[in-house]
């Protein structure tokens, strides 16, 4: 008898009815005065103000009041190095970072975790040992490198299992994820078509950057902070892009472009859309809002690749943003050990950034400032998102039938990035220190307030793999 009673209790909690209400909710026409009806994680409904009396208690009711309701962030970008790297991260901290600014699903990266999801045993394992780990939803990319391309039939056996394919043109930094020769792009392209799958690349010219690598490293008119930039040139970034696009058009593949860091190639990209092209193009939030005399100023911190550009390229990319020319907004969350960033060598240093938990924060404030609208915005981290990799039945709006996935965000609080606040595992970002000019009070998976501004992140991990 107590155990049919305890499953009563459990299917009505499952069909109690919840009410977001009080708050301006962003929909696909814009944002308005409704209250979110939801029952079993789902959107069920959403009720205008005057469509009278709703059924109320204390119990079902989360107050919205002076905030904007927007659909959970996806992250389509992050490496949370799990399994093997969790001294770097861990999916436990890096959702719970993610959670903290507004992200309810990220895509996690096939590279930095150790092995590399590059064969159907690594990524079965890795799905088995991410289970109950994370505190948002995920899925993974699978990675397609110059050592398995031969493994067709396994790599078919894999897509199955991956949310799309993730490519380097130039070198990874990971020994055991091979990036691919202008000739093993050909077969790549092939095979992510014949899967159905979206191809995204990391697109650096290899041979060029080791080449200005070799010389500037040993130019005495440099010091390392500037002849690790040169050698890494918006050149080598437009050949790689323009030769992926030729090939993308011969074979029809679906490409991705991830972190492009120069707004010539954004416009680049853009031109072979409209040429029809199938592809898309992410950029980060550190391209957007940090450059080169940062990078000079604070080194290893603000290393990645590519690297930071001239001020007149973020101005240049804030404009192809505003103009509809950026798809997509992923961190590119690439953590490390405090100490691999303070090596003698800029060379030598790790290069990646945290910022998984101020992407959207910092996103949102810097658009307000720059009289963007939110309307421009906001689907670069939601609908675009789940549009673009076909989740879009299950994420990215505020829409009927979909998660209830809602990120409670007020515009009269700040937000100051310090390390008592860091939810990632370890504390350091380019971005402390920074105000920003919003603040996340809630943020809900499924139904479930998974952080609240004053509570944290609840200790349940909700997390499910897509």
């Amino acid at each position: 008898m107590a155990k049919v009673l305890t499953e009563v209790v459990k299917k009505e909690k499952e069909t109690t009815e919840l009410l977001v209400k009080n708050g301006l909710v962003y929909t696909e026409e814009g944002f308005r005065e409704v209250t979110i009806k939801i029952i079993a994680e789902k959107i069920v409904s959403l009720v205008e103000e005057d469509a009278g009396p709703i059924l109320e208690t204390e119990e079902n009711i989360i107050d919205a009041s002076g905030c904007l309701v927007v659909p959970g962030f996806i992250d389509a970008h992050v490496h949370f190095n799990d399994p093997g790297r969790t001294d770097w991260e861990g999916i436990e901290t890096g959702s719970r970072a993610a959670a903290m600014g507004g992200t309810t699903t990220i895509f996690d990266m096939p590279l930095n975790c150790s092995p590399s999801t590059i064969n159907l045993q690594n990524l079965t394992e890795k799905r088995e040992y991410l289970s109950s780990l994370s505190h948002i939803d995920y899925a993974l990319w699978g990675g397609m490198t110059g050592t398995n391309l031969s493994n067709r039939q396994e790599l078919v056996q894999m897509s199955e299992g991956v949310i799309a394919w993730k490519s380097f043109m130039s070198e990874s930094g990971i020994d055991d994820f091979q990036h691919l020769s202008p000739d093993d792009l050909k077969q790549a392209m092939q095979a992510a078509m014949d899967h159905d799958k979206i191809l995204a690349l990391h697109a650096e010219w290899e041979e060029d950057i080791a080449r200005l690598t070799a010389l500037y490293k040993q130019d005495p008119r440099l010091d390392e902070r500037s002849a690790f930039l040169a050698s890494r040139p918006i050149s080598a970034e437009e050949k790689a892009v323009s030769y992926a696009l030729e090939l993308a058009a011969k074979y029809g593949t679906a490409l991705h472009f991830v972190h492009i860091s120069s707004p010539k190639v954004v416009r680049l990209i853009d031109q072979a859309k409209k040429s029809g092209v199938n592809v898309t193009v992410e950029t980060c939030p550190h391209y957007l809002l940090f450059d080169e005399e940062d990078f000079h100023r604070e080194g290893a911190i603000l290393k990645c690749a590519p690297p930071l550009r001239l001020r007149e390229e973020v101005e240049g990319l804030w404009d192809c943003l505003a103009n509809g020319m950026i798809d997509t907004i992923g961190s590119d969350h690439s953590p490390c050990l405090y100490s691999m960033k303070t090596t003698n060598s800029i060379w030598d240093s790790w290069g990646g950034i945290q910022g998984v938990q101020f992407t959207w924060l910092a996103m949102l404030d810097e658009a307000l400032k720059r009289k963007i609208s939110l309307k421009r915005v906001l689907p670069l981290g939601t609908s675009n998102v789940a549009d673009r990799f076909g989740i879009r039945h299950k994420k990215g709006r505020i829409s009927p039938g979909l998660d209830a996935d809602l990120v409670l965000i007020c515009l009269d609080e700040t937000t100051v990035a310090n390390k008592e606040s860091f939810g990632f595992r370890n504390a350091y970002s380019p971005y402390e220190g920074r105000v920003f000019s919003t603040k996340v009070k809630k943020t809900m998976l499924r139904g479930k307030v998974i952080y609240d501004d004053q509570k944290g992140v609840t200790e349940e991990k909700w997390g499910v793999c897509l």
